[in-house]
This record gives structure tokens, sequence and C-alpha cells, in this order.
């Protein structure tokens, strides 16, 4: 079995700045779990614990769900907490640009994936990016200061070529995350996605 997820990855620039965000906003935020750099991912689906067997099948079903997006730009920015600021559990920024490509992306890998039998969404998707998970609890004065003070937010901007799945291992020491596919967006997006005339060839 493997722990499995899709996700888009981030530039490395991208990283190194919400890294630097998240050592900014650690001055008056305790009690939190911060995700490393190698963890930051916008996560379009969770699939848990999967057959080895089933693996072949879900890259393919990620490369058909790809195969009519064309390449998009992202920026990573503003400030919100999961569930509410009362009861502050994630701490997650959001998407200045890319919004509406991704939500569509999420769509379109939940009903590949789920006409090859995995369960459909039954939530409705928010692209976010988790930067820290609460330890215990956090005062709501200090959770309005981080939404407040860090609304204005922002990366710089990357463009995403295609989808990763992801196998995580846990360990005492954190996860790793394994690539075990790549879904890769075409430069346009393009109805016949089996004919390629790069070649010159019919």
């Amino acid at each position: 079995m493997a722990r499995l997820f899709i996700a888009i990855d981030l530039s490395d620039q991208q990283k190194n700045e919400v890294a630097a965000f998240q050592e900014k906003i650690k001055g008056y935020m305790d009690g939190i779990r911060w995700v490393k750099p190698e963890g930051l991912h916008l996560t379009l689906k969770f699939l848990g614990e999967t057959e080895e067997t089933r693996i072949e099948q879900i890259k393919k079903g990620l490369d058909e769900a790809v195969s009519a997006v064309k390449r998009f730009d992202i920026t990573c920015g503003k400030s919100g907490v999961f569930p509410s600021p009362r009861k502050a559990r994630v701490i997650w920024i959001g998407l200045r640009e890319g919004n509406e490509e991704v939500c569509n992306l999420a769509a379109r890998v939940d009903r590949s994936l789920t006409a090859i039998g995995f369960e459909p969404e039954k939530r409705s998707y928010t692209p976010h990016l988790t930067i820290g998970r609460v330890r215990g609890s956090i005062p709501g004065k200090v959770i309005h200061l981080y939404l407040e003070q860090e609304a204005s937010f922002s990366t710089s901007s990357s463009t995403n070529d295609g989808i990763t799945l992801y196998e995580s291992k846990l360990s005492p020491q954190g996860a790793t995350y394994i690539v075990r596919h790549r879904a890769f967006l075409p430069a346009e997006a393009h109805k016949n996605i089996f004919k390629d005339n790069r070649d010159g060839s019919d």
C-alpha cells in the first residue's frame, strides 16, 4: 500500500518566499508546527492508502485530466485559517493568481479518478497552501493579527506546467515525499491529445 495524494508544486523561489513569510510570523505565533519547504504543495486530492496495483490506472487518469488544460500562472498570497478564527487548527495562504484554474484542475482530477473507482470529493474545494498546524490553541487576538496584518502577503508568480502524484511516507522525523508520476499540462490546450506533429510528419 502507498499513501498517495495529488498536488501542484511551487517554484523554488516561491518556497523560499513562503519560508521567509513563516519566519516573520513565527515572531508572534507560538505553538505551531510549521510545514517545511519540501512539504509545501497545493493539494488537489488526497487518495490515502492505495494498492500499488492501482497506480498505473491513476497515472493514466491524471494524464487524461490535464490533457485539455493549458499551462497557467500561480501567485500565492492572502492569509487564512481552518476551520475558523476561534478554533484555528490550520494556518494557510491562498492564491492571488490562478485560483479559477486550480479549481478547474482539481475538479477534472476528481472526475477522472471517480471514473476509476475513487470516492468523489464531498466538500467544496478551496485552493490553499498549508504552512502550519496548530498544536494546542492560539489566542483569538493573535489569529486576528495574522489575518489582518498578513492579508497583503504575496509571492512571485510562476507558471504551472503539471501536477504530481506523490507518495507520502510518515516517520517520527516527519513526512518524506516521493514522486510517483508527473502529468504535464500542454503549452496550449488542444482536443487531439494523441497526434503529435512536432516532427512535421502526418
